[in-house]
Formats: structure tokens, C-alpha cells, sequence
């Protein structure tokens, strides 16, 4: 079971949320190739590099980073690498993976600040429902919506089987996942004269 549970952490992490998001957007408006490249490179390839790059000095000793002092360099190095990826997206103004990816950045801001404060939660729950949220500001309710709910549920028992986090702490990220990209994607989109499925 813990190898599966291990399995569900390695392909449901915040960087492949954040593609599948990256995805969705795609069906909403074109996306170009230059913004794959940027969103995938910021998101998902430079993150894992220095990942494996801490890994090698011997700063992280394992992936899933169970020491919370551990945490703080990668943290601050995945919102560098989002944000940069995030500002040439504006800059070609995909609008709704430009939307997409401001959510990512600030969801991914705010599990910084808490965690410099020296509290800990899942970015994983974080991410997955943060895929939730934008699920459900884009489409109405549908497979989609079931389909990313049952990620969730997957990611959520995941994490609590490997104790990586306590009941409170994946609770915490979902909601600052769910309901942070929600109401952003929601006043983002408003700006481009876009309304949400619920609103």
C-alpha cells in the first residue's frame, strides 16, 4: 500500500496539477507552443532540477522533504521559477493560461509564507485542489469536476497514509487551494469580461 501511496505523491504533485490546469486553459483559448515551454519549463523541469540538484549537495535527503527546514530553499525557488514562467505568459496575454498561472503562483506564495512562518502543510492537497477550483470556475459541474475530485480524494489519502501530514494540515492546503484559486481565477477572468460557471 505504501508503495501505491507513493506512486499517487510521485504523479499527482503540484507540477502535474498544474500542467493539467495548463490543459484545461488550452481548451478555452489557443495556447502556443512558447507557452507550453515557458509554463512547463517554470513549473515543472527547473522546480525538479533543483530538486535533484539539492538532493546531490546533500541538502535534501529525500524527495518528499518530510524536514521542514528542508523546505524553505525549494519553496522559494518554485515560486522564483513560477513567477518567472507566469510573467511571460502575461506578457504574450494567453488569457486564461496567464489566469491559470497567476493562481499557481500566489497559491504557491502563500504555502511559502506559511511555511517561513514554521507551520507546515500539504502543497500537494494545495495543488490538487487548486486544480479543483479552477475545474469548477471554468466548466460546470461534469466529468471534469468528478474526475479532478477524485485526484483530490486520491492525493488526500495519499499523503495521510505516508504521514506526511496530519488530518488538519491537508484540510488547511485544500482549502487554500480550492477556494484561493477559485475566487482569483474568478476576479481575473472578470477583468477579460469573463464570468465563472458558478457565478
Amino acid at each position: 500500500m505504501q508503495s501505491l501511496y507513493r506512486a499517487i505523491s510521485y504523479g499527482f504533485y503540484p507540477g502535474s496539477m498544474a500542467v493539467l490546469g495548463l490543459g484545461i486553459a488550452h481548451f478555452n483559448s489557443p495556447v502556443s507552443v512558447l507557452v507550453w515551454t515557458i509554463f512547463l519549463c517554470g513549473i515543472v523541469v527547473l522546480p525538479l532540477l533543483a530538486l535533484f540538484l539539492f538532493m546531490r549537495l546533500g541538502k535534501v535527503s529525500d524527495i518528499f522533504i518530510f524536514q521542514r527546514e528542508q523546505r524553505h530553499g525549494l519553496y522559494a525557488l518554485g515560486v522564483v521559477f513560477s513567477a518567472l514562467s507566469g510573467w511571460f505568459i502575461f506578457c504574450e496575454n494567453a488569457t486564461y493560461a496567464a489566469v491559470w498561472s497567476m493562481c499557481n503562483m500566489v497559491v504557491l506564495f502563500l504555502l511559502l509564507i506559511i511555511n517561513f512562518m514554521g507551520y507546515k502543510i500539504s502543497a500537494h492537497i494545495a495543488g490538487a485542489a487548486g486544480l479543483l477550483g479552477w475545474v469548477i470556475c471554468l466548466q460546470p459541474i461534469g466529468w471534469a469536476f468528478f474526475i479532478t475530485l477524485l485526484m483530490v480524494i486520491l492525493v488526500y489519502v495519499a499523503r495521510k497514509g505516508l504521514s506526511a501530514h496530519s488530518h488538519f494540515e491537508l484540510i488547511i492546503g485544500f482549502c487554500l487551494g480550492l477556494f484561493v484559486t477559485f475566487a482569483l481565477a474568478c476576479l481575473l477572468l472578470s477583468h477579460y469580461g469573463i464570468s465563472c460557471s458558478l457565478i
